[in-house]
């Protein structure tokens, strides 16, 4: 699924202009379109009777196209991220499943994906990068807890915000557990797991596992260099998460567990006493 994630990535004076007049959608003024693919646009949004204003702190999702899968897309979208209200999941605030034109609101996220952090070229410190992929366990747990599967867990579809705030985007391929997808495969194959790739398409959270796990092992190849003692249980729990068979895959809250306990133990590493009392003073 081609994605633009619904970030700040511009100044408030560009938000403001747009090659076509606004569009009004129910109740909220479509400005700057951000993205758009043969099927879905991604513009800025404002209240309707916010005629005027600077502020464009809404993202709107719609369907542009008349074939199922790109309504199917938003209304799984909708569906997915209704049923459940976590910090580390992106919000849908409004929607519209219109015969015409359907849609989904965005709050506007402020940050870069993670892809982004990835891609640079300033390594980040273990314990923070533990920290960034513990919250996208975080989300992943509640919304396996509420019985959805994402579909497409991978860095570009998460959001990292300038105080290191996680937010995972992007439900369109969000399926109710267990049940089975069309037989087209639906992901990114760099983080798609094997029995996805197989032909399996029973919806299941060990495929959201293995995705994570590759992107935390991208994560142990962008951090400063780490003893051998210190990243075992890192590549461990790396091995558990992209294990062959699913069943031997951890929940993703007990990966979030032992990431927060990994967090901790490696977090001392990186401060000594002298600055630890620094820090406090």
């Amino acid at each position: 699924m081609t994605n633009v994630s619904p970030m700040r990535s511009q100044t408030t004076a560009a938000a403001t202009t747009s090659s076509t007049s606004p569009t009004i959608l129910g109740i909220w003024r479509v400005g700057k379109s951000l993205h758009q693919t043969a099927t879905t646009e991604l513009s800025l949004a404002q209240p309707a009777d916010a005629s005027g204003s600077p502020r464009w702190d809404y993202v709107i999702k719609r369907s542009t196209g008349t074939d199922i899968e790109s309504r199917r897309q938003i209304t799984q979208f909708v569906a997915a991220a209704s049923s459940i209200v976590h910090p580390n999941l992106v919000a849908v605030l409004d929607a519209s499943n219109s015969s015409t034109s359907p849609y989904l609101v965005m709050p506007r996220l402020d940050g870069v994906t993670m892809q982004s952090h990835l891609d640079a070229s300033e390594l980040k410190p273990l314990p923070v990068a533990l920290w960034l992929v513990r919250q996208v366990a975080q989300a992943l747990e509640s919304l396996h807890g509420s019985g959805w599967v994402h579909g497409d867990v991978k860095p570009e579809n998460i959001i990292v915000g300038s105080r290191g705030h996680v937010t995972l985007v992007d439900l369109g391929f969000a399926s109710r557990i267990h049940t089975v997808t069309p037989t087209q495969f639906r992901g990114t194959p760099a983080y798609a797991a094997p029995e996805t790739l197989a032909g399996n398409h029973a919806a299941l959270p060990a495929a959201d596992v293995f995705s994570m796990g590759r992107m935390l092992w991208q994560w142990l190849t962008h951090t400063h260099p780490a003893s051998r003692s210190t990243l075992e249980p890192i590549a461990d729990l790396v091995e558990a998460m992209v294990a062959e068979d699913p069943a031997d895959r951890p929940s993703a809250g007990r990966i979030a567990r032992k990431l927060l306990k990994l967090e901790i133990e490696t977090l001392g590493q990186h401060i000594g006493p002298e600055e630890g009392v620094r820090r406090a003073a």
